[in-house]
């Protein structure tokens, strides 16, 4: 049986289990009501991913999803209690969802709405998340947190703790520059003193490292991509006769020449559409990347995709993580319209069914090759909503002159080959770190769920050196959409723009 039969079916055999549980919510002693059936059709990638890395079938997998997606209200519902301490899916354990409370019996009445309450643990921690919350506002306004703070409080519902998380490399440039970053760090040391004990600790954050060499360093000439190739659907590298712009798409930017060479140019990936309204910017339409795919370019070549100027090279941009992002507009009016104001459908990200395991796999997610179907985007989730154990998805464009001749190589690796790839958030802390598998080229790339069709972050970087393949112990960090959205509209406060993803399909 293929797998959207087996789908189809699957989906039929739990609609009386779905119809059950929406009675059990209706009746849990005034409970509110967290279930709502999920498709499984909607979340084919997601289900592949968990029975190909836990081994199990398929029922169960949905039977996970639907746990994370009843897990989202219930986060909401539980946020007025006193004792609610946050919670996380664990997949290793079996694919239950923990949920910490100060007293676990508080969790009981609501926890009776859910129709999978047995997959669903307590446990009993020292604070609430109402008082990790409060004490990191406390230390966020002491140590002056923001996008060029050397210190970032965060929470950490795991740990039932507030980490503050310090950017050695922003201190570096700080002390070099201002002399700064030592009176920075006492006032970070200060403000965890100040709380109760065991409340608040410091840790180091790891920097990612940036995915696109465009940012980083020059590779060797490579061959020119030969432009407007039409593979006849909308392909990540090959989308200009398939409009309209959508996440997942390739972004080919021209670097700056080296020692008198010829420029050469490098890849990244568009993330989301925005839209900004009001001030400065009233009814303009954006695409979001990663900023470091931007950084010390000055030829200002507009950037391309499939040999077409599509974007600016420049915008509101800024490259220091999490705050890494670039705000791009089109070249003009005209191509903004093709691109965009002329289609319908602006909320989507694409998927591309090249996919699976080590990039070898014939039997992918979406069933047949090399076709590709659109994800619409129709809300987002602030960094706080995001739990460690979600699945999530991401579609990339990196690539190499073996497996696409026609494209500009990424510098991605041989055996890379571009596409959506889901995986699982292993924690979150100032940014959302995944063991999704990423390579050059990819970043800026959309991080998504389907379980909810939301946006949750755009590709940063790699805490790993790797290139080709897919392989085991993948560790890949997005910058929070949230952080970003947050950040654009306040350096323009100003002006009176507001910055939002396009979740609608005329947005």
């Amino acid at each position: 049986m293929g797998f959207a039969r087996r789908m189809g079916a699957l989906f039929a055999s739990l609609v009386v289990v779905a119809a059950s549980g929406v009675v059990a919510a209706q009746t849990a002693d005034a409970a509110p009501r967290v279930h709502r059936a999920i498709d499984p059709a909607e979340v084919r990638e997601s289900v592949r991913y968990l029975t190909e890395t836990y081994g199990v079938s398929e029922r169960e997998a949905l039977r996970r999803l639907q746990l994370q997606d009843d897990a989202t209200r219930l986060d909401r519902a539980l946020r007025p209690e006193a004792g609610y301490g946050g919670m996380w899916l664990d997949h290793a354990a079996g694919g239950v969802l923990v949920v910490a409370m100060t007293r676990p019996a508080d969790a009981d009445r609501y926890l009776r709405a859910l129709p999978d309450r047995r997959n669903v643990r307590t446990k009993a921690v020292r604070y609430s998340l109402a008082e990790l919350n409060a004490a990191r506002d406390r230390i966020a306004a002491r140590v002056g947190a923001g996008p060029d703070a050397v210190h970032l409080p965060s929470v950490s519902e795991a740990d039932n703790q507030v980490v503050v998380w310090e950017r050695g490399w922003v201190a570096a440039e700080k002390q070099s520059r201002t002399g700064t970053a030592a009176a920075e760090a006492e006032s970070a040391r200060s403000a965890v003193a100040a709380e109760p004990a065991g409340l608040a600790t410091t840790r180091v954050l790891v920097k990612p490292e940036p995915l696109d060499p465009a940012a980083t360093r020059a590779p060797a000439i490579g061959p020119m991509a030969t432009p407007n190739v039409d593979w006849g659907f909308c392909h990540p590298l090959y989308c200009s006769n398939h409009g309209p712009m959508r996440g997942g798409l390739r972004l080919d930017m021209q670097r700056d020449p080296v020692s008198g060479q010829p420029p050469t140019w490098g890849g990244c990936t568009s993330g989301f559409n925005l839209r900004s309204t009001g001030g400065g910017f009233p009814g303009k339409a954006w695409v979001l990347t990663a900023g470091h795919c931007m950084a010390t370019k000055t030829n200002n070549t507009p950037t391309q995709h499939n040999g077409t100027s599509v974007l600016n090279q420049h915008g509101i941009e800024k490259n220091s993580y999490p705050y890494d992002y670039a705000a791009l507009q089109y070249v003009d009016a005209a191509t903004a319209n093709t691109w965009l104001g002329n289609h319908t459908g602006r909320n989507r990200v694409l998927k591309y069914c090249r996919n699976g395991g080590a990039d070898s796999n014939s039997d992918t997610p979406c069933g047949e090759q090399a076709t590709s179907v659109d994800e619409y985007i129709t809300g987002t989730h602030a960094l706080a909503d995001i739990k460690a154990g979600w699945v999530v998805c991401a579609t990339g464009s990196g690539s190499n002159a073996v497996n696409y001749p026609d494209s500009h190589d990424s510098g991605a690796g041989t055996g890379y080959l571009v596409g959506t790839r889901c995986g699982r958030v292993l924690s979150t802390d100032v940014g959302i770190n995944t063991d999704l598998c990423a390579r050059a080229g990819d970043s800026g790339s959309p991080l998504f769920s389907q379980v909810d069709h939301t946006a949750l972050g755009i590709l940063e970087g790699s805490q790993q050196s790797r290139g080709g393949a897919c392989w085991a112990g993948e560790l890949n960090n997005y910058a929070p959409i949230e952080t970003v959205i947050t950040d654009l509209n306040e350096r323009i406060a100003g002006q009176g723009t507001v910055f939002s993803v396009i979740t609608t399909p005329n947005g």
